[in-house]
């Protein structure tokens, strides 16, 4: 590209050029002495500037290897994936720089190859090795004996082991980020970011023959996730918002449309199925039912104590809590301060997006032992509490005589 950058650039100065050296010959009276003379000096003048634009010429093109040489540096490519080279992905870049929409990839051809054994119409390299990893993974993972929903966390637990491989890179803009939105770029180079999550997990539940759509959504910021069909019921899949690092805490695994809401992307519910089963939801299958939200503080302090990654309970809800549609929003935002606050430098809690179901509150904490993975949850929804509300006196004594440390239940007085 560069190359020809600069022939066209000689060919269009050569041409102006010779366009200028055109003699006037329509005087009378010229000698042909005359006239050769004339022609002479002026294919010398040509000459020269012909060779002085030659110079510019020369140093432009330094400095456009001096640019890639940049750039590459910066991205970290090199060779055939050159930012000049003709297969590079400049849209990808500059979309990944710019926080435009990624296009969601297409795995129709990927899925066909590997149901019917046959590749030989897979042209593209990238599919190619995303066909033979995939299967690798399957073989690897899957038993014959494996309901959906097995198969669904097996494979849940790989996407997320690639996507976190360098969860630095999660945030950042890799040499790959041109990838980092497709099943390429989380098997191959393990970057991720949200639609590359969605798409790679798709690809596999199409290849094991689930049920599965992508929520694309763009009203607020870009973000995508899954959702699943387990015997007859949906679920909302969440790879990026895990909550966990090393290793999953499943906050965002198979979770219904009210816990999926809290996250703060709309998406089209007429386009899509409605989620609300908790039959087959992470949370719920490992809760653990508690007697009151004060039960809670010994629950938690457990789970630090044994070093869990998530702690999941259910509360029976009181008539009144059942009415209420602020109740889970209420004991979200309970279970965000105490989250942030029970970690005593040992590790980072985040209350997960906690629902309502079977007349059950599911909520709990992930816990994270390095790195910050606090995330404050806004809503300007307005609900009246007054007959949902904890006593805090006895929720501080709860938690203090747990942990060992008194609970600043004056942040939980908070206006929606």
């Amino acid at each position: 590209m560069k190359k020809l950058l600069v022939f066209m650039l000689c060919l269009a100065m050569t041409a102006a050029f010779a366009g200028c050296s055109k003699a006037d010959t329509s005087s009378e009276g010229d000698s042909s002495s005359q006239a050769a003379a004339d022609e002479n000096e002026q294919n010398i003048e040509l000459l020269k500037r012909i060779d002085e634009q030659q110079k510019i010429i020369d140093e432009q093109s330094k400095k456009l290897e001096r640019t890639e040489e940049i750039f590459n540096k910066m991205l970290g490519t090199d060779g055939t994936s050159s930012v000049f080279s003709d297969d590079y992905d400049v849209e990808g870049v500059i979309g990944a720089f710019s926080g435009e929409v990624h296009q969601l990839y297409d795995d129709t051809e990927v899925v066909e190859a590997y149901k019917t054994g046959d590749s030989s119409k897979l042209t593209d390299e990238k599919d190619k090795f995303i066909l033979e990893e995939a299967t690798k993974i399957i073989k690897e993972n899957i038993k014959d004996k494996m309901t959906d929903y097995e198969k669904e966390k097996a494979i849940y637990d790989v996407v997320f082991s690639y996507s976190h491989y360098d969860e630095g890179n999660l945030a950042a803009i890799p040499h790959t980020a041109d990838y980092s939105h497709t099943p390429y770029g989380v098997l191959h180079d393990h970057t991720a970011i949200c639609v590359g999550n969605a798409t790679t997990f798709k690809l596999f539940m199409d290849m094991l023959g689930i049920d599965c759509k992508i929520i694309h959504s763009t009203e607020s910021g870009e973000h995508a996730w899954n959702l699943v069909k387990i015997e007859g019921d949906w679920y909302h899949v969440d790879v990026t918002f895990d909550n966990g690092t090393t290793t999953p805490a499943y906050a965002a695994f198979n979770v219904t449309d009210e816990a999926k809401e809290s996250a703060g992307y709309p998406w089209d519910h007429d386009e899509f199925p409605a989620a609300t089963s908790v039959k087959y939801s992470f949370a719920a299958m490992n809760a653990t039912k508690v007697d009151s939200f004060y039960d809670t503080a010994k629950l938690f302090s457990k789970a630090l104590n044994d070093k869990k990654t998530y702690c999941f309970f259910k509360l029976k809800l009181t008539d009144a809590q059942k009415k209420n549609e602020g109740t889970a929003a209420y004991f979200n935002t309970l279970l965000n301060e105490i989250g942030y606050q029970i970690g005593g430098g040992v590790c980072d809690c985040a209350g997960i997006q906690g629902f309502v179901g079977d007349g059950y509150y599911y909520g709990g904490i992930a816990m994270t032992y390095a790195g910050d993975n606090m995330i404050e949850e806004e809503t300007d929804q307005e609900y009246d509490y007054s007959d949902i509300q904890v006593d805090y006196s006895k929720l501080y004594d709860a938690y203090l005589s747990a942990f060992g440390i008194s609970i600043d239940t004056s942040t939980f007085s908070r206006e929606y």
